[in-house]
């Protein structure tokens, strides 16, 4: 059994236009939950329209959710636009890159970099991370 520690990250200037939700799971061997955590990282209510972050909005803005003991985590980030981008110009609205990072007793088990839509934010959702293989 370990320990996990998740990591929500992104070098993305206009993050603070949307909110994060994680939900993490922590699972035994068999499967039956022992833990379920989350943690939420809201801005704005959706429709805000802001012109620029909140006075006190941390750029470095970081979610981080630690377990208990357990054999394997599930877990689902929501990222949810609260302020939809100031141009319509699809070529300024790339995707931006969002980090999740899961950690076991300081052991890195997943280090994975998603493509978010500017205009429709995402919903992540990854299963058994540090569960060990079934062998038939």
């Amino acid at each position: 059994m370990s320990s996990f520690k998740i990591t929500i990250s992104s070098r993305f200037e206009e993050l603070w236009r949307y909110n994060i939700i994680a939900v993490c799971e922590l699972c035994s061997a068999v499967g039956e939950r022992i833990e379920y955590k989350s943690k939420e990282s809201n801005i704005a209510p959706v429709g805000s329209n802001l012109s620029a972050p909140p006075v006190d909005y941390d750029s470095k803005r970081t979610i981080v959710l630690e377990s208990g003991a357990g054999d394997f985590v599930n877990l689902l980030v929501y990222v949810i636009p609260h302020t939809l981008p100031t141009t319509s110009d699809i070529y300024k609205t790339k995707n931006f890159h969002l980090t999740v990072k899961v950690e076991a007793d300081k052991e890195i088990l997943l280090n994975q970099v998603f493509d978010i839509n500017q205009w429709s934010g995402d919903n992540i959702s990854l299963d058994r991370v540090g569960a060990k293989e079934i062998k038939e």
